[in-house]
């Protein structure tokens, strides 16, 4: 079995590892601020989309071509979601808050997420076997680490 793109499988699929990662690290901080459940169903919409984005990347000539555009289409409505969630929780964590130590990680994982979007839309590719949606996928998982950051610092 020949996979159609391997470097975007593997980072999509370790895209998917750190959005549920970050879901369930952001669940054991038990925080009952309101912004919680935007930040897991964030994380978790995240790793849906990748599990399935990668499935596609990866496996497309195998998939036939309903599996393919439903996985497809399922990708596409998570990544909606994901940013949906990802905006949500950024204004109920408050980031008007200039003085609390969380809001530069969350301003930091905004700008990440945002650079990697512009990245994959212009077409920025390293090389031809890492293309704009692997380092999308890598950028990505900065972001949410540098999101952890501030999450893990709401009081």
């Amino acid at each position: 079995m020949m996979i159609t793109e391997p470097a975007t499988l593997v980072t999509d699929y370790l895209l998917a590892a750190a959005g549920i990662t970050f879901a369930i690290l952001t669940f054991r901080l038990r925080s009952s601020h309101r912004a919680m459940a935007l930040w897991i169903l964030a994380f978790t919409c995240s790793a849906i989309a990748a599990l399935a984005g990668g499935t596609v990347h990866g496996f497309r000539n195998y998939l036939g071509a309903g599996l393919e555009k439903g996985l497809w289409d399922i990708a596409m409505s998570f990544i909606g979601a994901t940013a949906a969630f990802l905006i949500s929780a950024a204004i109920v964590s408050s980031l008007r808050r200039k003085e609390m130590p969380y809001v530069p990680w969350l301003k930091r994982g905004l700008l990440l997420s945002v650079t990697g979007f512009v990245i994959q839309k212009i077409g920025l590719a390293p090389s031809p076997h890492f293309n704009h949606n692997d380092l999308y996928h890598l950028i990505q998982i900065a972001g949410f680490c540098c999101f952890y950051q501030g999450i893990k610092r709401i009081p």
